[in-house]
């Protein structure tokens, strides 16, 4: 049977990468049917809410899906995050040639920040510190009582062994994949454990623990402050990190700096039984249908739709053609030093399939 994809276009000048993206998917003629749910502006506009029922069903009944930027963490957004327990976010960062980096050596910058995606501090358990009287809550280690009497807010970081361990069973299987095409099979993990005692160091004794199952890979670990530095300093020893919520949500977004910026920086979600495919950047308003946001992000969030989808030759295909755009320096956008439209770079891509 056809794998089926939802769509969801995203808002703002986010259709505007999505749409080409998933008409050069349909284009390669593989058994993959996609459908496109009403979501967004579209949908406030015929049923009075951006996430309906009908586009909640739709996502339901597909294998999986490619997404473009929403406006906000809830509607659409929330539920394929949440709602579908999509607990791993992939954010790959690689250099080709071609691409503007503000380092003076990018050569070999190939990794994967994998990001804990559901738990930490995102889920937003918040509220008055008043609220937090009943629990008599005490630093051992410091041995003071959290005032319960100041005025101001709290949130609830939460992160459970079970999640953590599925993450970091994720991030040794895609270190060995890597490994059987010529990488380091290593894996780094980073976190606040030096002072985050219980949380954060419970996520670095799982990783170590996990890691510690797969003898062929080595395990490395970096306090998270200086992770930050690292990747500046010498981002080509990384091969596979594994972060919570939070950090990884920094530190991926400054790894996308390294080659260029969020534009060329894919992500994949992935849950048990459902993972949705899209860009890092957001919906972009102020360039909303100029036609010249960059859709590399989209691209290559769409090959790795099709690899998840087990179209890995089709996969590598989509990624080199996108590649060569820049190697050819041709049709670049403009945020790339170019001035070709977006519809341009992906009739250049289409070229080079």
């Amino acid at each position: 049977m056809a794998k089926r994809v939802c769509v969801v276009q995203g808002e703002d000048a986010a259709p505007e990468v999505v749409v080409p993206t998933v008409q050069i998917l349909e284009g390669m003629n593989l058994d993959v049917e996609f459908i496109w749910a009403e979501t967004g502006d579209e949908a406030v506009a015929k049923y009075g809410t951006s996430f309906p029922e009908s586009a909640k069903k739709m996502i339901d009944e597909s294998d999986c899906a490619i997404t473009g930027s929403t406006r906000n963490l809830g509607g659409v957004h929330g539920y394929l995050r949440w709602g579908k327990k999509c607990f791993a976010n992939v954010r790959p960062t690689k250099y080709v040639p071609g691409l503007i980096s503000p380092l003076k050596n990018p050569e070999g910058i190939d990794f994967i920040i994998l990001r804990e995606n559901i738990e930490g501090l995102y889920p937003g358990w918040e509220g008055d510190i008043a609220q937090l009287a009943p629990l008599k809550l005490k630093n051992d280690m410091l041995g003071v009582m959290l005032d319960t009497t100041a005025k101001g807010k709290f949130a609830v970081k939460v992160n459970t062994e079970a999640i953590t361990r599925d993450i970091c069973r994720i991030a040794c299987e895609l270190a060995m994949q890597r490994k059987a095409r010529g990488g380091p099979g290593k894996v780094t993990v980073s976190s606040k454990y030096n002072v985050l005692t219980q949380s954060d160091e419970m996520f670095r004794r799982i990783a170590e623990e996990t890691v510690r199952q797969y003898p062929e890979l080595t395990f490395d670990q970096l306090i998270i402050d200086n992770c930050a530095q690292q990747l500046v300093i010498n981002p080509q020893q990384f091969d596979v990190l594994i972060m919570g919520n939070q950090h990884g949500d920094i530190l991926a977004d400054e790894a996308s700096a390294l080659i260029g910026g969020l534009g060329l920086t894919p992500n994949a979600c992935l849950g048990k039984e459902f993972a949705y495919f899209g860009s890092v950047h957001g919906t972009a308003p102020d360039i909303a249908g100029q036609n010249i946001i960059n859709p590399t992000a989209m691209l290559l969030a769409g090959a790795m739709l099709l690899e998840h989808l087990g179209y890995g030759k089709e996969a590598s295909g989509l990624e080199a053609a996108v590649y060569k755009v820049y190697q050819d320096g041709k049709y670049l956008t403009r945020d790339q030093g170019g001035d070709a439209s977006t519809t341009r770079f992906c009739e250049a891509v289409k070229a080079n399939l």
